[in-house]
């Protein structure tokens, strides 16, 4: 549930219903993370604040990020490698 003051104007109250309904829909399972071999990482520079699953990083499997220019792992934020 979104926090919201009790004297908050309608609009904010409306809208965070709005967005708890359209997050709860998206969000009511584990969320999504495609996967791909390092040989084949799309263009983090395309893919800017994304975040994917890389199976064969070194150490293992790991969800990564685009920080706009390279895949870093979450682990660490060092680049997939």
């Amino acid at each position: 549930m979104i926090p919201i003051a009790a004297d908050a104007p309608v609009w904010a109250h409306d809208f965070a219903r709005r967005v708890e309904t359209e997050i709860g829909v998206h969000m009511s399972q584990p969320a999504y993370l495609p996967d791909y071999q390092k040989s084949d990482l799309p263009d983090a520079g395309r893919f800017r604040y994304r975040m994917i699953f890389v199976r064969d990083d070194t150490g293992g499997a790991v969800p990564a990020f685009s920080d706009g220019a390279q895949w870093r792992r979450c682990t660490d934020r060092a680049v997939v490698s």
